[in-house]
């Protein structure tokens, strides 16, 4: 995949861009997308569609691109009930969303990356700049909004603080304020600069981990939300024994191999490309000869990067699951595959029937793995987990957005809570993603 360039290197030029079609185009106009060509032969390209574009090397194509790799048609984006979706045409050599291979539909969402053998686009909604949101958008962020919006109301009493201000014991306070915002400033560029707050940067200290709520809400890397940890997030846990899995969210991850994955000093896996957006439900079973039972053990995401310039990232939602391996059941395994696959096929009558889908296929892997030799149901229950738990993450990311653009958009939210109310009917109490939406309800209890 190619992807050798860092997209924010092109967001001045993009923004130039959309200025310049903000001033040409009247506000009724700008609806559609946009597709930027960030790596390629096409580089610097701009690509304009209504409502659908198709993508391969042939001349039929709204877009041609002759090059290995690239099959007769091969990727759609079009219009689905008024959201945009890629869709991989049925090529040779698969198309990725975002550094992940797309294989059914996905919803795209503004600052999203396509790419396609050796080219790389950017997709951007048209309407973006009339408060179109993206990835990044918070619903605590509204309440930011409205603090912004009544601290430009005039203090009733402001006209008496003026007349103190003109009183000798008035002038004395502000000088002194003064003095004090000399020495603070004075502390925050020569301290701070040269390194003498060693707080500043977390990197090396462990954060001990916990399963309760205040540490899963918590973000951690060096961007908009946290910037104490510049390379790297320590954190250390105590293994109970059985399969341990790491899961965990993750942000602007442009270059593969860019964050590593450490288990007790050792390298066990790396965080795949997310680009400039969120992506959740990021999993990685630890290896159990390398966790030490009844001890404290420690994972390290290191920023092989920012080591040596500093660079923005995150994790977020970061659990640390452990499970007991129960004794080898091969028939009740069979019967726990039968029931969830059953449950599977009929998600369209309930939705929980999804999360008891995977809860089943779980139940059926575990009562396999114990065994020396595993039969082929133990793969097909990993199969189905890993298939099942995607198609959860879906939901869980498309209701967050829709919600979020109900209530930001649309300013209505009401339809908001509908919306998340609706997609928390697909989960466990004891899910991430439950717990999530849960937490995104409550800010917009005070509506």
């Amino acid at each position: 995949m190619a992807i050798s360039r860092r997209p924010g290197k092109y967001a001045k030029k993009q923004a130039a861009r959309q200025a310049k079609r903000d001033k040409s185009a009247p506000a009724a106009q700008r609806t559609g997308f946009i597709l930027t060509v960030v790596d390629g032969a096409k580089l610097g390209q701009e690509y304009f569609f209504e409502h659908s574009a198709e993508i391969g090397r042939v001349e039929t194509n709204d877009i041609v691109l002759v090059e290995p790799g690239i099959s007769r048609t091969h990727v759609k984006i079009y219009d689905d009930v008024g959201i945009f979706v890629v869709e991989d045409a049925g090529s040779a050599n698969g198309t990725r969303l975002n550094g992940e291979l797309v294989s059914e539909p996905e919803v795209l969402r503004d600052g999203d990356y396509i790419t396609l053998s050796q080219t790389t686009m950017q997709f951007s909604l048209l309407d973006a700049a009339r408060g179109e949101i993206t990835t990044q958008t918070n619903l605590s962020e509204i309440e930011a909004s409205a603090v912004d919006a009544t601290g430009t109301k005039e203090d009733p009493g402001l006209h008496e603080k003026r007349g103190f201000l003109k009183t000798t014991r008035g002038r004395l306070s502000l000088l002194l304020g003064l003095f004090m915002l000399t020495g603070v400033g004075y502390y925050l560029v020569f301290v701070r600069s040269s390194g003498q707050l060693a707080a500043a940067d977390l990197s090396d200290v462990p954060v001990a981990y916990s399963d309760e709520d205040d540490f899963f809400s918590k973000v951690f890397g060096n961007g908009q939300y946290d910037d104490t940890h510049k390379y790297q997030l320590m954190v250390n846990f105590e293994y109970l024994g059985g399969r341990a899995t790491l899961q965990y969210g993750a942000w602007d991850v442009d270059k593969v191999g860019e964050i590593q994955i450490l288990l007790n000093g050792e390298r066990v896996g790396q965080i795949p490309l997310t680009m400039k957006r969120w992506v959740y439900g990021l999993k990685l079973v630890l290896p159990r000869g390398k966790l030490k039972k009844g001890k404290t053990n420690q994972i390290v995401f290191k920023n092989k990067r920012a080591e040596a310039n500093e660079e923005p990232w995150g994790i977020c939602y970061l659990q640390i699951l452990q499970e007991a391996i129960p004794p080898p059941d091969p028939k009740e395994a069979r019967q726990q595959f039968d029931l969830a696959k059953k449950s599977w096929e009929d998600q369209d009558i309930e939705p929980s029937n999804m999360y008891t889908a995977l809860a089943g296929f779980r139940k059926a892997r575990n009562l396999l793995e114990g065994l020396e030799k595993r039969p082929t149901l133990f793969q097909d229950a990993v199969d189905y987990i890993d298939k099942v738990d995607k198609a959860l993450t879906r939901k869980f990311s498309d209701g967050l957005f829709s919600a979020r653009r109900a209530e930001k958009l649309d300013g209505d939210p009401s339809k908001a809570r509908t919306v998340l109310l609706r997609t928390r009917r697909y989960f466990h109490k004891d899910d991430f993603r439950y717990r999530e939406i849960t937490r995104n309800l409550d800010a917009l209890a005070h509506y």
